[in-house]
């Protein structure tokens, strides 16, 4: 009941006050939502996982020269074949090839984003499609592959949504492939491309025209590789194996290593990669807006401090008529926290 009176005591105090309450909400409001904002931003990209089975083993593969201060050089078909075969961590590995490419076929003609992968990229991943299937093992070949997934972006702009896209041909930069899948709204390719979004995945074995036949060790075609990491193998151990495995082709193959190029192969997990570009200033931007809300409650409790120095004659007063000490900090921390649940209300509305 004692509680019940409080609030009620110290909304009617706060309604005689409005100009102080609205320059309090006002500013908790500000503090709050741009921390709200920016936190939001740090857990889409840097806290929450990627949304993939077993995410902490899916690993982005670069190859270095070390002692030419070169690093991810790409990959030769040779090299990721070493990796797949050889290096005895991965459960799966693909190549990532992201290109722009001229679209025809649907409604109208247009640049899209496209990645050539191997066969396993959806599998690597874990990914169903929404409409139809994802390519695999199955339709492998030593160069591309004609069945695609689009992108549900892709799907809704050129095709209309419909259903029936599934068997239809559409033209590639003047090749042709056949649509087999479509994949969900959410789906996005967990890596750099070259514009934007990826709008289309084809299969390829990187083995033919317009690839070397044969397969050049030394030409680094391929822009990189990421691999799922067998259960139980920490990066740690991974690139510890890795760099015995670069160790045996260096002196396999000292002509396409020579030894003052110090060529390395490097693993990180796929999630720091993604995000290493934009981490440090994400946490720049977080530690400024938690200064900005520090300052904030400094500056509010100044207001505070200052009304309550206003207030001293009423407090004297219900001290006199009988009022414990206890009873007027209990009132005074009761507006306070009104004040700060109406600021922290109004900066969520503000998110919404």
């Amino acid at each position: 009941m004692g509680t019940l009176q409080d609030v009620i005591y110290a909304l009617r105090m706060l309604r005689k006050s409005s100009g102080f309450v609205t320059i309090a909400v006002l500013t908790l409001a500000l503090g709050i939502g741009a921390n709200l904002a920016i936190f939001t931003v740090v857990n889409a990209i840097l806290l929450r996982p990627l949304p993939f089975p077993h995410p902490d083993r899916l690993v982005r593969m670069f190859a270095d020269l070390r002692g030419a201060g070169a690093e991810d050089i790409g990959l030769s078909e040779p090299e990721f074949e070493d990796l797949r075969d050889r290096a005895g961590i991965f459960e799966q590995i693909t190549v990532l090839f992201p290109a722009s490419t001229a679209l025809a076929g649907g409604d109208h003609a247009e640049r899209i984003e496209l990645l050539a992968t191997s066969p396993s990229y959806f599998h690597l991943l874990g990914a169903a499609p929404a409409l139809g299937r994802v390519y695999g093992e199955e339709d492998a070949k030593p160069g591309f592959a004609e069945p695609v997934v689009i992108s549900d972006a892709l799907w809704q702009r050129q095709f209309g949504g419909d259903r029936s896209v599934i068997g239809r041909r559409i033209r590639v930069d003047e090749d042709g492939y056949t649509i087999v899948g479509v994949m969900p709204p959410d789906f996005r390719h967990p890596g750099q491309t070259v514009n934007g979004d990826v709008d289309l995945w084809v299969a390829a074995g990187y083995k033919t025209n317009p690839f070397p036949n044969p397969p050049v060790r030394a030409q680094h075609i391929l822009p990189g590789a990421m691999g799922r990491l067998k259960p139980g193998i920490t990066i740690e151990q991974a690139q510890a194996r890795l760099d015995a495995l670069a160790m045996r082709l260096r002196a396999a193959y000292p002509k396409d290593y020579p030894a003052e190029m110090r060529w390395s192969l490097r693993a990180e997990p796929a999630q720091e990669q993604l995000t290493g570009n934009v981490r440090p200033m994400l946490i720049v931007l977080l530690a400024g807006v938690g200064f900005v809300l520090l300052m904030v409650c400094v500056n509010l409790a100044s207001l505070l401090i200052a009304r309550s120095s206003a207030r001293l004659r009423e407090l004297a007063i219900r001290q006199a008529v009988g009022a414990s000490r206890r009873r007027l900090v209990r009132q005074l921390l009761t507006e306070s926290v009104l004040v700060s649940l109406a600021g922290g209300v109004l900066a969520a509305v503000l998110q919404i």
